[in-house]
């Protein structure tokens, strides 16, 4: 998956912010501990001509999740 790469200000600036009614930017990191955002096309729309344009010029990479924690076993 494809997301805009955000530097830890950039991060704190959005994170939670509505940029469109019901819509909010969720950041997250990624396994090498950079902070990310996805926009679909619809979102790309929504933030033109508004505060959080910027967004579309940050640069973008390939979102690596980190490792989900093992579930504890039951023995």
């Amino acid at each position: 998956m494809i997301g805009y790469i955000l530097t830890i200000q950039q991060k704190d600036k959005i994170q939670g912010q509505e940029y469109a009614p019901f819509q909010i930017f969720n950041c997250v990191q990624d396994i090498n501990y950079i902070w990310f955002t996805f926009l679909t096309d619809d979102d790309k729309k929504s933030i033109i001509g508004t505060d959080y344009e910027w967004l579309l010029s940050c640069p973008q990479e390939e979102y690596i999740p980190k490792p989900s924690p093992p579930f504890p076993s039951n023995n």
